[in-house]
């Protein structure tokens, strides 16, 4: 009896340990650090540096709450005196309670049950995304910030140094929780995490069927790694590791190969460990988390326990892209302050200037370099040009690059709209650097010919040709004056046309007025005698023959 009693003990005790050891309590660590997993929501989102003519900032706030959150509350501060806007599509919450002791102005758009206290609020239209921005820039003149936030409990503004003559809040990719001028405290319930103490790396990742995620990007620190990647059926998840094997009920791209959905997951909490389990043959796992998140894209870290710095960067030396969201920007000045409107009809010879950006997950510095730009027609019989690019100095660059080029190549081309295409690299900052495969990034732009005046019909003459000619007119005039000047001295007459008895060179001009005249001469009396000798004979002649 003793003895049955003691192994009675004994499997009480063992039952008691595994128990401990398969189960803990599931936290929220949304906005917070992990030492195992980091997750961060991409969402649109924009940042300008806009103030109206008074010097208020104006801030759309789009916010989404995770289900069974009935009555979320947050307060708002901000540095500056500004217009807050606030918007939100989810349905499942009554009322948003907001309070700010700020100078604020309130604005919430229809259909959006929101209760502000010790402040009035002004209507909004039902509008969301671009939309809303549009009517905020012709109701104020401009839009500070676009941020979409989850389960949001203290907003705090900063504050930023604007002008009313900003570029306009263009959505794109970005993450929240990081953005400047913008501090964050959310409620840690949209992604709930538990850690085991199993020296098997076996993670499972588990995002409900409701979740609007559809693209994940999942950073593997550690080697030789098991994954449970179970979300919505139209899930697609992008996977950076060494080495790693997974199970998923979604399409999964590792190392650039596209794998379809593998097995079948359950959605409870409790058959997806069993599963996972059974399936990789394991007694424990490493960790639980479940991602409530509504946006678009999350980047998911997992991480190594007790992993050092010198650890973490040797992980990171691989040709695999990492996880990111890249894009590209453009500008108009080499500034790089007012950005280029897509709408906008850029002229063939004028510089453009281009940034491009990467979200890496994690604190990895790594240089980005573009390889190659071409401009691609969008035209149905599409042409492609090749784009030459010169690469701008940017001291204080993290994780993005800088370059400009021109569009020379377009100016004889019909087409009007282009898409600029180009492919980067991440590459490591050592002495040799270790890049990743080429990424494309691409950006619309409008091209329209430069002006080319039209071709002179007179001849052009050149300085030289100018000076040229007026020296050939110079030594042609002293040339004739030396010519007058000789026959002068040569003649001892003057040779001005018209003057004096010059009119006598012009015998055959019936307009002279110069009558020629006989001169009398008086013969010497030599030549009279002899002259009168000979008229005597002469005359004597007819005088005999005539007697």
């Amino acid at each position: 009896m003793e003895t049955f009693s003691t192994i009675l003990t004994l499997l009480m005790i063992f039952s008691a340990s595994a128990a401990a050891s398969d189960s803990c309590d599931i936290t929220g660590i949304y906005g917070t650090q992990n030492e195992v997993i980091n997750v961060d929501e991409i969402t649109d989102g924009c940042c300008t540096n806009f103030v109206t003519k008074n010097g208020k900032e104006v801030h759309i706030l789009n916010l989404h709450f995770t289900p069974g959150n009935s009555y979320p509350m947050m307060t708002v501060s901000t540095a500056a005196p500004s217009i807050l806007i606030f918007t939100s599509t989810d349905t499942h919450f009554t009322t948003i309670y907001v309070a700010s002791t700020s100078d604020v102005q309130l604005y919430v758009t229809n259909e959006t049950s929101l209760s502000a206290i010790r402040h009035q609020l002004h209507r909004a239209p039902a509008a969301q995304g671009s939309e809303l921005i549009s009517w905020a820039t012709e109701q104020f003149g401009g839009v500070s910030s676009f941020t979409t936030l989850h389960d949001p409990v203290n907003i705090t503004f900063t504050g930023i140094k604007g002008t009313p003559l900003a570029s306009p809040c263009q959505l794109r990719w970005e993450v929240p929780m990081r953005k400047k001028s913008l501090m964050v405290q959310s409620e840690g319930n949209a992604v709930k995490n538990c850690l085991f103490n199993s020296q098997d790396e076996l993670h499972i990742i588990n995002i409900p069927d409701h979740v609007g995620i559809r693209n994940v990007s999942v950073s593997v620190v550690p080697s030789d790694v098991k994954l449970v990647l179970r979300g919505p059926a139209e899930t697609f998840w992008r996977v950076n590791a060494q080495r790693v094997s997974f199970v998923s009920n979604g399409v999964v791209q590792l190392s650039g190969l596209t794998m379809n959905k593998t097995m079948i997951l359950s959605d409870s909490d409790t058959e997806l460990k069993s599963q996972a389990c059974s399936y990789f043959k394991n007694k424990s796992i490493s960790s639980y988390t479940k991602i409530q998140l509504n946006g678009p894209m999350i980047m998911i870290r997992i991480g190594k326990r007790e992993h050092t710095k010198v650890a973490e960067r040797v992980e990171v030396k691989t040709t695999e892209s990492p996880p990111s969201f890249t894009w590209m920007q453009l500008f108009t000045s080499p500034e790089y302050t007012v950005e280029l409107d897509p709408s906008t009809k850029v002229q063939t010879n004028k510089k453009i200037y281009a940034q491009v950006w990467s979200l890496v997950h994690g604190d990895l510095d790594l240089n980005i370099r573009v390889r190659s730009c071409l401009a691609r027609s969008k035209d149905p019989q599409s042409v492609e040009k090749r784009i030459s690019f010169k690469t701008e100095p940017c001291s204080a660059c993290h994780n993005n690059t800088r370059f400009s080029f021109s569009l020379d190549g377009l100016q004889d081309m019909p087409s009007k709209t282009w898409e600029l295409q180009c492919h980067i690299s991440h590459c490591t900052k050592h002495l040799n650097p270790d890049c990743a495969e080429p990424q494309l990034v691409k950006r619309n732009v409008q091209v329209t010919p430069s002006y080319v005046p039209p071709p002179d019909s007179c001849f052009e003459f050149s300085l030289q040709s100018v000076l040229g000619i007026a020296f050939g007119g110079f030594l042609i005039g002293v040339l004739l004056i030396g010519a007058l000047w000789f026959i002068k001295i040569r003649t001892g007459k003057p040779v001005a046309l018209g003057f004096g008895s010059t009119g006598t060179f012009f015998s055959g001009c019936p307009c002279s007025l110069i009558k020629r005249h006989a001169v009398p001469t008086n013969p010497s009396p030599s030549e009279n005698s002899s002259a009168n000798g000979s008229m005597s004979s002469t005359q004597s002649t007819p005088t005999s023959s005539m007697a």
